[in-house]
């Protein structure tokens, strides 16, 4: 689960189940479209709570041969405010606070943001540290690294006020305590399966001009569908209904 609960924070509860299912259900809609004569498509789409997908409709300007697919992807949604904030030392400054940017994230894409988000850290820059962060899939585990010295994770920074003080995406890099000041911080939890991918469209040298799919599929806030085709002398449009599960 992406958003871990911390007592110093305060969430509004659910509604009753009675008020679920009297609910008017609302379908929403993602469109795009691609031009795939110079460039693929490769576009994920995630919801930022549970969801079910109702259909996929897919269309193509031309006949041209082309390959796509739509998979369900597994990985970590970050939430603005619910759990983008993590707190991180070195020696030689203060904590620092590093956000990072609301989106679905695979485990590799999430050692990336990471690591541009400490990198453009004010306080990291002013005394020259710069980081390194990855994700080892056969482990589950992040690896952060800085350019020289030690770096700390800070799991609850009581110098802090409410709500700031918890590190809320911590969870998220399997980081759930605070560590001491080391050469490398590591997750103390595998995050397994975060590059995961299974099919439920594949589709190689089609010359089709639409394709509707409409099998349901429940899917976790950790999980998103990736779209994807190759390069071919056609324009891509997709159209996405999903339904939020409250």
């Amino acid at each position: 689960m992406a958003i871990k609960y911390f007592p110093n924070n305060v969430h509004a509860i659910g509604p009753h189940a009675i008020d679920r299912v009297l609910a008017q259900r609302n379908v929403k809609l993602v469109r795009g479209a691609a031009n795939t004569v110079s460039t693929a498509l490769d576009t994920y789409i995630s919801s930022d709570a549970n969801w079910h997908v109702d259909s996929i409709k897919l269309t193509f300007s031309s006949s041209a041969p082309r390959n796509y697919s739509v998979q369900i992807a597994s990985g970590l949604k970050v939430v603005d405010n619910k759990n983008d904030r993590l707190w991180f030392q070195t020696p030689r400054t203060m904590r620092q606070e590093i956000t990072l940017s609301p989106g679905f994230y695979t485990g590799t894409t999430l050692a990336t943001e990471l690591q541009t988000q400490l990198n453009a850290n004010a306080g990291f820059t002013a005394v020259g540290v710069t980081f390194t962060v990855a994700y080892a899939e056969a482990t589950g585990l992040f690896t952060i690294t800085p350019s020289s010295g030690t770096l700390k994770y800070i799991q609850a920074n009581n110098k802090q006020t409410l709500p700031t003080i918890d590190s809320t995406g911590g969870n998220l890099l399997g980081l759930n305590v605070t560590t001491e000041f080391a050469s490398t911080v590591t997750s103390d939890t595998a995050q397994f399966g975060l590059n995961a991918e299974a099919w439920i469209i594949d589709e190689a040298g089609s010359t089709v001009i639409s394709h509707y799919h409409d099998d349901i599929h429940v899917l976790s806030l950790d999980q998103a569908l990736h779209l994807a085709s190759n390069i071919a002398n056609t324009v891509v449009t997709y159209e996405i209904a999903y339904e939020e599960i409250v």
